[in-house]
């Protein structure tokens, strides 16, 4: 992606439990004006998923 001429890297994920589709993505908010490579939290991730069922 980018934003005013400055590249950005944009990370997700899929994540299926039965009936429920979730889907994460990190994004740099600070990086408006430098490039960003924000990435996913496998903690944040994992707990989210807990939520899930």
């Amino acid at each position: 992606m980018t934003l005013r001429g400055v590249p950005h890297v944009l990370h997700g994920e899929v994540v299926r439990s039965v009936d429920v589709l979730a889907v994460y993505f990190s994004v740099d908010g600070m990086a408006i004006a430098r490039p960003s490579d924000a990435r996913l939290s496998p903690t944040i991730v994992k707990a989210q998923n807990g939520k899930l069922g």
